[in-house]
């Protein structure tokens, strides 16, 4: 028997296959659901790999657009950085646009109510050795800048031309030592002379004793030395002293001119109709050194 089925066990296998497919196929049509054992099997199996598939696609493909994302971003945030720069820098180009045109508003202003001849210059270069207190402007003969004009800013007196050239011009300032500007005191009408000081500032001397002086006066050009207009802010009074028994009193002046910001001056010729004659002969401005 055994014999029997080694040798026709191909056979047997063949026909026992035959036999379940002919059974499967009959009882398939004579029913409404499927019997399918193998696919049964292959479904169990294959269902947990595609979940495990599918889920590692879903990672694989959030990761991605993670990552895109992430580039995205990246790449936004370097755009909006440039941007912030560059309108940081319009922003500062047109504020300095603004100041300059400011200045240059005021200077114009500043020579409609000029009497004479003055020019616009600007500063080109300062005394940097601290035995003068000078600056170059750059504007000269070719000009009409000439030695003796008064040179202004907006805020008030700067100083006055002490040497030309065809096309430059050196200005002493008001807080050299020797400068001197005949001033009136607005509040008082006082009247004295403005020098730069050796410690720096300017002082108010030639002040009569009994005028009425005090802190924080206003002081402003004569218009009688021949040199500055009249009614041209030089400075506040910032402090007093007097000497009992004196014919003067003296006092300490703060610049209206802060003189390390100058970028823009207006260089004028006083009227000769603010300079009596009497003017060189009386009053304080006989005592005004001769500068530079």
């Amino acid at each position: 028997m055994l014999n029997l089925l080694r040798r026709y066990s191909v056979l047997f296998t063949t026909g026992t296959l035959l036999l379940l497919s002919a059974a499967l196929l009959v009882t398939n049509t004579r029913t409404s659901r499927r019997i399918d054992p193998l696919g049964v099997v292959f479904l169990e199996i294959i269902t947990p790999i595609s979940h495990l598939l599918s889920s590692v696609s879903g990672t694989m493909s959030n990761t991605w657009r993670t990552y895109v994302d992430l580039v995205g971003v990246r790449q936004e945030r370097e755009w909006l950085r440039r941007r912030v720069r560059e309108l940081e820098n319009q922003v500062e180009r047109a504020g300095t646009l603004e100041t300059q045109n400011a200045r240059l508003q005021a200077l114009l202003d500043l020579r409609e109510g000029m009497p004479g001849q003055s020019v616009a210059a600007r500063i080109t270069g300062v005394d940097a050795s601290g035995l003068f207190r000078t600056a170059t402007v750059n504007k000269g003969e070719s000009d009409g800048v000439q030695k003796g004009m008064a040179v202004v800013s907006p805020g008030g007196v700067v100083g006055r031309v002490v040497s030309t050239s065809p096309n430059a011009a050196r200005v002493l300032l008001l807080e050299d030592p020797s400068s001197g500007v005949d001033v009136l005191v607005q509040r008082s009408r006082a009247r004295g002379i403005v020098e730069g000081s050796l410690n720096g500032g300017c002082q108010l001397k030639y002040v009569k004793h009994r005028e009425d002086l005090r802190v924080g006066d206003l002081v402003a050009t004569s218009g009688l030395d021949g040199i500055f207009p009249k009614g041209v802010l030089v400075g506040t009074v910032s402090r007093l002293s007097r000497e009992e028994g004196g014919l003067f009193q003296t006092a300490q002046v703060e610049p209206a001119v802060d003189f390390n910001k100058l970028e823009e001056v207006m260089v004028v010729e006083a009227p000769e109709n603010e300079v009596p004659p009497e003017a060189s002969q009386n009053g304080p401005a006989t005592h005004a050194p001769s500068g530079g």
